[in-house]
């Protein structure tokens, strides 16, 4: 159904309809790689320049990953609803139900102040509904990765909403 998030998945067994069990959380993994040499300087986009997870509170550095880029782990909010779509919620989820996302951003100095050029959308809506129930299911211990490519067209930082690598979400054993 249009706009009312991910549907097709059977809500979890509770032991009543009463029940206060909060709602399940799901590690996300985001994967921002393939930074070019240069790291966008000269570009017309200021110094120093980063991408960080954009919060409803600010903004989150991310870690190194492989492939010259950088990486960041969130948890996700799952909420089964009575229409049995999903919803997703967190101080990373971004967006209107049915069009939930991830923003990561992307800042350089200029004259001393740092300041937001672009940003990107990772939407929750491509993930498949098999890997929500594989990611749901009690034990196991994988979380949902998300990859996209550090370089827009123009050369310069990717924006807007970007194809994920890896032919879309993948699931991940949880590292211990």
């Amino acid at each position: 159904m249009a706009g009312t998030g991910v549907t097709g998945i059977k809500p979890m067994p509770t032991k009543s309809s009463k029940s206060k069990t909060p709602p399940p959380a799901v590690p996300i993994r985001l994967v921002c790689s393939g930074w070019p040499d240069h790291g966008f300087e000269g570009l017309g986009f200021g110094r120093n320049i980063r991408v960080e997870m954009q919060t409803r509170d600010g903004h989150e550095a991310g870690g190194p990953a492989a492939g010259q880029g950088h990486q960041w782990t969130t948890q996700v909010v799952v909420k089964h609803l009575e229409d049995g779509a999903l919803d997703f919620s967190g101080p990373t989820v971004h967006g209107k139900r049915g069009e939930r996302f991830f923003y990561l951003s992307w800042s350089g100095e200029s004259g001393g102040v740092r300041v937001m050029f672009r940003r990107l959308k990772i939407h929750l809506r491509d993930v498949k509904p098999a890997q929500w129930s594989a990611v749901l299911r009690p034990g196991v211990r994988k979380l949902l990765q998300a990859r996209v490519h550090a370089v827009a067209k123009d050369g310069g930082p990717a924006c807007a909403s970007v194809p994920l690598l890896d032919g879309g979400w993948t699931l991940h054993p949880i590292e211990a």
